[in-house]
């Protein structure tokens, strides 16, 4: 028999958000410490605090300083903005199965950055995210614009499926033109890897992520409303199609922003909002998006350091792994909706 969960209380909604924001960022700094212990070489909690105190070697500071920290602050931010761009995109096309990677918007950003390397494109790094968002955007609003005037918008998932094994195609075609050093550079690239990320990329990911949250956070109200319908909104005097072209442009760029330095990482964008909403019962966007961030980053550097130390000596690319389990949650979903539990 099917039981039904009552809807909670306001302050019971509050006080489990509290824990559970709490919990996330407990989780942040423990898996920052052994993200900054683990690995070739490990070091012991007290060899950590010299290194802290600037009185350790010059290997470990370079070690902590210049490759295990960055590392663990591109993985932070590209899983709270890829969790953050998630609940966006559900909300926004009323569909809880959405993310940049099934609407095409990864897929697409993934196309451009593939271009750039094959062909040697003259781009300075610090315009990857624009580029990045070109083809994000010309494929997120092909899948948007179908499915939303052709299709019911339940068949999102079938045209963004469709776009997205279009694109991929098109980039095996593509990085089959390039030498074979690019197709091992791409291969890390394309399944999403954090691997080899330095201060450099922290500082070109970071403008995008201080700028864009913040933007994303204040198109909570409408989104609370979108999740009513699109009826509803028009009655509240929401401007359904430019709200909603708006909130996917903001989700676009954050996707692309990853996408540019960290290549596709999949299904974090739709694993965390579920979890949260489930954690909640609740799907008020003041309430999920910002646990969201907090859960999203937790996950993806937690995921991250699996990665690199159960399998070392060999380097895995986080994006297989968070795919995996992504992949099985979809599933996952699938039958449930489709035998009711």
């Amino acid at each position: 028999m099917k039981t039904v969960n009552k809807p909670r209380s306001g302050q019971k909604i509050l006080s489990i958000s509290l824990s559970l924001a709490l919990l996330c960022l407990v989780l942040s700094f423990v898996l920052l410490i052994l993200s900054l212990m683990l690995g070739e070489p490990r070091l012991s909690f007290a060899s950590l605090l010299q290194v802290l105190d600037g009185q350790a070697t010059k290997l470990e500071e370079i070690v902590v300083f210049e490759i295990r920290l960055p590392r663990w602050v591109v993985g932070w931010i590209a899983g709270a903005v890829l969790a953050l761009a998630g609940t966006m995109l559900q909300d926004v096309l009323q569909n809880d199965l959405a993310g940049p990677e099934l609407t095409g918007v990864s897929a697409g950003a993934a196309m451009v950055m593939a271009c750039v390397t094959i062909f040697s494109l003259p781009l300075s790094f610090s315009l990857y995210p624009l580029a990045a968002l070109t083809g994000a955007m010309f494929s997120g609003l092909i899948v948007v614009t179908v499915a939303s005037s052709k299709l019911r918008r339940s068949s999102i998932l079938l045209v963004g499926a469709a776009m997205t094994a279009t694109i991929n195609a098109l980039v095996i075609v593509v990085i089959s033109i390039g030498s074979p050093n690019d197709i091992g550079l791409l291969f890390f690239y394309l399944t999403g890897s954090l691997a080899n990320r330095t201060q450099e990329h922290v500082l070109a990911l970071l403008p995008w992520f201080i700028i864009g949250v913040p933007l994303a956070l204040l198109a909570g109200k409408a989104l609370n409303v979108f999740r009513l319908g699109d009826e509803a909104a028009k009655a509240r005097g929401v401007s359904v199609d430019r709200i909603r072209l708006l909130v996917f442009g903001i989700s676009a760029t954050l996707t692309a922003a990853v996408v540019a330095y960290c290549g596709p990482i999949g299904f974090v964008s739709l694993i965390i909002p579920h979890l949260i909403r489930r954690g909640v019962q609740s799907t008020n966007s003041y309430v999920v998006m910002p646990l969201s961030i907090l859960a999203g980053g937790t996950f993806l550097t937690g995921m991250d350091l699996i990665t690199r130390i159960y399998f070392y000596p060999v380097e895995i690319p986080v994006g297989l792994l968070t795919s995996i389990i992504g992949g099985s949650w979809l599933l996952f979903m699938f039958i449930k909706r489709r035998t009711g539990l």
